[in-house]
């Protein structure tokens, strides 16, 4: 299954979808039912592929798959892990802390597993020290393989964490630091960025939310220690938003 969505052919009058296939003729026959009923107000969301903006000539569905873009079953259980993660550090903050506020708004864009709310995280392979990825505000790859390779490297500082329970924390910090650039890309003031200081703003964002995991579970990592004044975290952040900055600067030429 490839392509997704709904879309009226103009010579032939026939309405096309992966989800339901429509003739409209007298007797309209679907091949199969929509799975996800139409959400109210937005008519482009009325289908488990809204991410697509139902369109199956132009926006394609990798997998053809929700949620979680695999068949297989251990790596999405490696990326639900991820996103439990998540959950479980936002459990040990503040429930008014802006660390905390952050993450829940990550939380609440993804969703849970296989809820047909049209963000999909997607299994795939990713640059060398690259766990996640946003590709758009509601479709992110993540390379479940990176977290553990990245993670070892920082066990030495975390000896009380299994390797496993740490890369899925590194997994966490990936899934929030991308979900954060999903929601900017959704944000009317931010968008996708354009230019440099676009860029920069997404990324300032995005390592901000990034540390509200290791900050609830107390890792530490190239960003963040228990015992690190806020002075240092922040010029951390500075920095890790900076070279981040450059190399898309460097990509996309502003």
């Amino acid at each position: 299954m490839r392509r997704q969505g709904m879309m009226k052919g103009s010579l032939t009058g026939l309405v096309l979808a992966v989800a339901v296939v429509c003739c409209p003729i007298a007797q309209a026959r679907f091949l199969t039912p929509d799975p996800v009923p139409p959400k109210a107000g937005d008519l482009f969301s009325f289908n488990r592929y809204a991410y697509a903006r139902n369109n199956p000539i132009i926006n394609i569905d990798p997998r053809g798959m929700y949620a979680c873009g695999s068949k297989d079953k251990a790596t999405c259980t490696r990326i639900n892990g991820f996103v439990n993660t998540l959950h479980s550090a936002m459990s040990h903050l503040n429930p008014h802390s802006a660390a905390y506020t952050h993450l829940d708004a990550v939380s609440k864009h993804i969703g849970t597993l296989g809820d047909g709310n049209g963000v999909t995280l997607a299994a795939g392979s990713l640059a060398k020290d690259t766990v996640a990825q946003a590709n758009s505000s509601t479709l992110m790859t993540v390379d479940v393989k990176q977290a553990a390779a990245i993670s070892s490297v920082f066990q030495k500082f975390n000896p009380t964490m299994s390797p496993q329970q740490l890369a899925n924390a590194f997994g966490a910090e990936a899934l929030a630091h991308e979900g954060q650039h999903q929601l900017d890309y959704m944000n009317p003031k931010i968008r996708y960025p354009t230019d440099r200081a676009s860029e920069h703003t997404t990324e300032m964002n995005a390592y901000r939310t990034e540390i509200g995991v290791a900050r609830g579970l107390g890792v530490s990592n190239d960003l963040y220690a228990p015992r690190a004044t806020a002075a240092d975290i922040n010029a951390r952040i500075d920095q890790a938003a900076n070279t981040s900055t450059d190399a898309f600067c460097q990509s996309n030429g502003c």
